[in-house]
């Protein structure tokens, strides 16, 4: 396991490899949300004045976008853990806050893995029990986007107005998913020494090919 806290992860610099790589799969993310959250943006204004099917083609998009940047998510927390397993380079991690959520099944995630972190798990398993419970996350929010995606296509005023706070509440989460992510990757980063960075460079370009050309 490395030494440090958290904090100390996250104010802590970079050496230039590590900040060159951690810094395009930051940019990466980042970009993809903020489409996503434009696009979404799109869809609440188009309702409000009245342009329905509009709405409905934004929300679609919104959530296709929403599921591309869980997948990218989902490929950095893979190659943590992929990496982490096999040479055992972990930082240390805070659990997850079910505040820090809106959804019920996020919160969920967020009780489990915080009295599991405080009560059972110490080190190793709290890192990979982390990476677990984000991974869930983002598959639960995937599977609603997609649900309340083809709801707001599909139904009606006024049940519609239900699906539309519902993807609302999945931009918040999956935002929270982002930041704790990133949060993770930093400190994983922070541990990782020099001879490694190549390695797990390739696993993360392996599930984010768009790095290879930012990082070269």
């Amino acid at each position: 396991m490395g030494v440090g806290t958290v904090r100390q992860y996250w104010l802590a610099s970079l050496p230039e490899s590590s900040h060159r790589l951690y810094g395009a799969a930051l940019d990466d993310l980042e970009t993809r949300y903020n489409m996503q959250s434009v696009t979404l943006n799109e869809v609440f204004g188009s309702r409000a004045a009245g342009r329905l099917i509009l709405a409905r083609e934004f929300a679609e998009t919104a959530a296709q976008l929403l599921d591309a940047l869980a997948e990218c998510l989902l490929g950095v927390l893979s190659a943590m853990e992929e990496h982490g397993r096999h040479y055992g380079t972990l930082p240390n991690v805070e659990p997850l806050d079910a505040e820090n959520f809106r959804g019920a099944n996020p919160q969920r995630i967020a009780r489990t893995d915080h009295l599991l972190s405080t009560v059972l798990f110490q080190g190793r398993s709290r890192f990979f029990h982390k990476l677990h419970a984000l991974a869930e996350a983002l598959d639960g929010i995937q599977k609603q986007s997609r649900v309340a995606a083809r709801a707001v296509a599909d139904i009606e005023e006024p049940i519609v107005a239900r699906h539309y706070r519902t993807l609302e509440v999945l931009d918040y989460d999956l935002n929270t998913c982002l930041r704790e992510t990133v949060i993770v990757l930093k400190s994983f980063f922070c541990v990782l020494p020099s001879e490694e960075v190549g390695p797990f460079r390739e696993k993360l370009i392996f599930r984010m090919p768009s790095l290879k050309t930012l990082t070269c």
